[in-house]
């Protein structure tokens, strides 16, 4: 099964999206996010940019340190 290359920016803004979201509801800083999940401050700050495409380990990382199913940062 092939996928179509046009949707991947719109997935990365947002995934990048979500992260600030809960990161925000949970007032949650950045360097602490980084802390917590083991990702740099500036691959998450580019992730809710959406420059960045984020990886399953970060991701999986990032959902864990926001107490958050992977799921919900995807939707």
């Amino acid at each position: 099964m092939q996928y179509s290359t046009h949707l991947l920016p719109h997935w990365r803004f947002t995934i990048g999206q979500n992260i600030h979201r809960y990161r925000a509801q949970q007032k949650m800083p950045l360097k602490k996010l980084a802390r917590l999940s083991g990702v740099s401050e500036h691959l998450i700050d580019h992730y809710e940019l959406g420059k960045n495409e984020i990886g399953l380990d970060e991701l999986l990382k990032i959902a864990c340190a926001l107490e958050v199913e992977v799921r919900e940062l995807l939707i």
